[in-house]
């Protein structure tokens, strides 16, 4: 893992070099935004403390065949107090190098090796092929690349004709930031690790995949093929420890990983004359790689000598993902964009877990007497919505005003998926949102955002749009483009 980092970053450096010392008239641009921006809960008004982008820089610097691209961030986390007492730290923002990469153009194909951010697909946001870059769940509704995580690689687009290759390779395995425990977030995963029980990859985690896309008149159609390690983490077995041969206290130790997950996709692109037809399929092929889990206790182990038990979970599945998108314009310039959205699990086996509910599970959010592995099942590719729903319907309405300064637009996510003794709409997240443009280059917005579940769900309490409904907020926001 070192070797490749420092190999990685001693070809980086090489390349910037001979960049800069080109002798050759250059070009740099610098583009992005100052953004302010306020989320209070529609229920008391108070604060919604998450973070988000207050400032991006974007710097493109041109030199013959050669550029040099990055962006960074500012991200902002408000404060709602002034109080230093548990810390002397007044800084409540992070500088973020979002992208930073070298690119290299000939007539027939371009190679960029840097930290970059990698799009798949053909649909919007929601695409079950688009594994080459992580995904940040604080900004899951965002849309474009503001929600995902760059990664140090090296990619190739190579140009034949009407068809284009698309290739990319990473040393590293990258994972999504999820902020797990964090009060002001909405989503929740099901199982809750500590950073000592997540179980480090063995070997190399190379990642690399290859995209095929031939183009016509009334569209585009690819075909694609991702294998790396998952995004989010799945647990992957127990061990229980004793003291020497002492097991009448025993420790429980539950162990994460990161399942390898190939990913065989196809889509396209079809352009009719009133309306545009975008479709995304993924078939995911995942299977825990961790046989043996044997280790010392993650909790005391100079106490926690012994292990006594071991139970991989030798966890295996495959499942699907499609998304399928149309756009068109409707009467009086309303435009919509609606997409279908199923997750299927089509098969799944694992080893099972011995877990007496009298054994206190630290961390684990699930009940013992619920202790099947299938139940919670979480894919670690694909739609990161597909944890909060196994079938689902968006729905994007928009209208402009006085020449674009005014937009009116309608966000929905419908819960469709079937439920025992349920019908219909289970839950839905809604977003009115109005933009205007203040004056060149500022813009004001204000949206609200509403979550709703139903009380009459089997899953109760636990039901994700239910634990969401204290998300339904109000939304200020001020950015000013340069």
């Amino acid at each position: 893992m070192t070797r490749s980092k420092i190999l990685f970053f001693q070809v980086f450096s090489s390349l910037l070099i001979a960049t800069n010392a080109t002798n050759t008239i250059s070009n740099v641009y610098f583009s992005g935004y100052v953004d302010y921006t306020y989320i209070a809960r529609q229920s008391d008004q108070t604060l919604i403390n998450i973070p988000y982008r207050m400032g991006s820089l974007k710097i493109e610097k041109e030199q013959s065949k050669i550029s040099l691209s990055s962006t960074f961030a500012l991200e902002y986390h408000l404060r709602d107090d002034a109080h230093f007492l548990g810390t002397s730290n007044p800084q409540d923002f992070i500088l973020d190098m979002r992208e930073l990469y070298l690119t290299y153009r000939s007539s027939n194909y371009e190679f960029r090796l840097g930290k970059q951010i990698h799009s798949w697909g053909a649909v919007d946001e929601n695409s079950p092929v688009d594994n080459a870059s992580a995904i940040d769940y604080y900004y899951m509704f965002f849309g474009g690349t503001e929600r995902k995580m760059a990664t140090l690689s090296v990619a190739l687009d190579y140009y034949i004709g009407s068809l284009k290759l698309n290739m990319v390779f990473s040393p590293l395995h990258s994972t999504n930031r999820i902020p797990l425990g964090d009060d002001d977030f909405p989503i929740e995963l099901p199982v809750y690790p500590k950073k000592s029980e997540i179980l480090p990859i063995a070997g190399l985690p190379y990642e690399g995949g290859i995209r095929g896309t031939y183009s016509s008149g009334i569209g585009d159609i690819f075909i694609s093929y991702f294998s790396g390690y998952d995004r989010t983490f799945n647990l992957t077995g127990v061990n229980v420890y004793g003291r020497g041969n002492d097991i009448s206290f025993p420790y429980v130790d539950i162990v994460y990983g990161y399942r390898k997950t190939d990913v065989i996709g196809f889509g396209g692109v079809l352009l009719i004359d009133w309306f545009t037809i975008r479709y995304d399929f993924g078939y995911f092929s995942t299977k825990d790689q961790n046989k043996s889990i044997d280790r010392p206790s993650s909790f005391n182990s100079s106490y926690y000598d012994s292990l006594h038990f071991s139970y991989p979970l030798l966890e295996k599945s495959q499942y699907q993902q499609t998304t399928i998108q149309i756009e068109t314009e409707l009467p009086f310039g309303i435009n919509l964009s609606a997409q279908y959205f199923s997750h299927d699990k089509m098969s799944y086996s694992s080893d099972s877990l011995p877990v007496d509910q009298e054994i206190d599970i630290p961390n684990l959010q699930i009940d013992p007497e619920d202790m099947t592995p299938e139940n919670f099942f979480t894919p670690g590719m694909g739609v990161p919505l597909a944890i909060l729903t196994n079938k689902a319907a968006f729905i994007v309405i928009n209208k402009s005003f006085l020449n674009d300064e005014l937009k009116f637009s309608l966000t929905s996510m419908l819960d469709i998926a079937e439920y025992d003794n349920t019908d219909g709409i289970n839950g839905y997240l809604s977003e009115f949102k109005i933009e205007y443009s203040i004056i060149e280059n500022l813009q004001g917005l204000f949206g609200l955002t509403t979550v709703n579940g139903n009380e009459y769900h089997p899953d109760g309490q636990n039901y994700p749009f239910n634990k969401m409904k204290d998300f339904s907020h109000s939304r200020f926001e001020i950015k000013y483009y340069f």
